[in-house]
C-alpha cells in the first residue's frame, strides 16, 4: 500500500507512524503530483490535498473548512463530521508530546486567547494575580474562558506540560477533553475561575495533583492511533472511547469475541477466503488494509499477491 502525506504541521509525525506499519509506504506530496498511484492521501483539516486523489483528512479543529471530516480530534467533533456527510467518523484525541516537566506545577496564570481576556484578566489583577504568556516556565495555571466551543490543541499542550486547565462547562471541547476535579477544573461562571484560581494557587498538593493527572490523561493518543483510523474503511457505528484498564479491556475481548479464538489455525486461500477445517468464509469484499491484518494475524501471505 502506498500513502501520500501532504505537507503540512503534523506531515512528519504522520510520515514516521506510517513507515512503522507492515506493508506500507509514504511519500510526502503536494498538491501538484499525480496522485493515481497512491492508495490513499492523508491530510490535516485544510491542507491542499492533489486533485483526484482519495483523501482522508484528519480534523483537529471546529474551524475546518475541508467537507471531507474522516478523523476528528475530539468527540464533539464527530456530528458536525456527519453534518458534513462523513458517514461513520472516527474519533481519536489530538496527540502531543512535550519533554517532562523539570518543576513541579507552578503557580503562573495564563488564558487561552478569547474575546472574554480583557474583562477577566481585570478580575485577576483586583484579586491580585497577574497573567503571564503561556509559554512562561513559571505558568502552571491556564484558563479558557471561551464561552462555546475552542480548539482542544492548546488545552491538551497545556495539560501535556502538567498544567491545570480551567475551562467552561458551556465549551464542549473542554468537557470532552478534562474531567473535573481529576485532572482539570470546569467551571460554570467567570466570577468561579477566580475562585478556583485562588484555591489552585494556595493548595500546592491540589495543583500539583491535577497537573500530574492531566499529564497523564493526554499520554494515551499517538499518531499510530492516528493512522490506523486514517487506513479504516466502511466503518461501521461510531467509537465510544472508554477510560478502562488493560484487564477489563482483556475481559470484554475474552466476552464479546471468545467464540473466534479457533480461527487463529485458520489458513488464508489465495481466492480470498479463510477454511478452518469444514468452515469457509469469504473475506474478498473486506478492504486491502483489514485483509493485510487478517493474513498478518494468520501466516502473513500478502493477499494481493497472486504468487503467495
Amino acid at each position: 500500500m502506498l500513502v501520500g502525506v501532504t505537507h503540512g504541521r503534523y506531515a512528519q509525525q504522520i510520515y514516521d507512524a506510517l513507515t512503522e506499519r507492515i506493508e506500507i509506504q509514504a511519500d510526502f506530496v503536494s498538491p501538484e503530483v499525480d496522485a493515481s498511484k497512491y492508495d490513499f492521501v492523508f491530510a490535516v483539516d485544510d491542507e491542499d490535498a492533489p486533485k483526484g486523489a482519495k483523501t482522508r483528512r484528519y480534523v483537529t479543529h471546529h474551524n475546518a473548512k475541508t467537507y471531507s471530516w474522516d478523523v476528528v480530534a475530539a468527540r464533539h467533533l464527530l456530528p458536525a463530521a456527519k453534518t458534513r456527510g462523513t458517514q461513520n467518523p472516527i474519533a481519536v484525541p489530538l496527540p502531543v508530546t512535550t519533554s517532562i516537566p523539570a518543576k513541579p506545577t507552578q503557580t503562573g496564570v495564563a488564558l487561552v486567547e478569547n474575546e472574554q481576556n480583557q474583562d477577566f484578566t481585570k478580575l485577576l489583577k483586583a484579586a491580585g494575580h497577574q497573567v503571564a504568556d503561556i509559554h512562561d516556565p513559571g505558568v502552571g495555571i491556564v484558563v479558557d474562558l471561551s464561552p462555546t466551543t475552542s480548539c482542544t490543541e492548546p488545552m491538551r499542550q497545556a495539560m501535556s506540560q502538567e498544567k491545570v486547565v480551567i475551562a467552561m462547562a458551556s465549551n464542549p471541547a473542554a468537557t470532552d477533553t478534562i474531567r473535573d476535579q481529576s485532572d482539570g477544573r470546569i467551571i460554570s461562571t467567570y466570577s468561579k475561575a477566580v475562585e478556583v484560581v485562588d484555591e489552585l494557587i494556595n493548595n500546592d498538593f491540589e495543583r500539583q495533583r491535577l497537573g500530574f493527572e492531566a499529564r497523564k490523561a493526554v499520554s494515551n493518543s499517538n499518531w499510530t492511533r492516528v493512522t490506523r483510523a486514517l487506513l479504516i474503511e466502511n466503518r461501521r457505528g461510531i467509537p465510544v472511547l472508554e477510560h478502562s484498564n488493560q484487564l477489563a479491556a482483556r475481559k470484554r475481548w475474552t466476552q464479546r469475541l471468545g467464540h473466534a479464538h479457533p480461527w487463529k489455525f485458520a489458513q488464508y486461500i489465495d481466492d480470498g477466503h479463510i477454511e478452518l477445517d469444514d468452515q469457509r468464509i469469504d473475506v474478498s469484499h473486506l478492504s486491502q488494509l483489514r485483509k493485510l491484518s487478517i493474513v498478518t494475524a494468520l501466516d502473513r501471505r500478502d493477499p494481493n499477491n497472486g504468487n503467495s
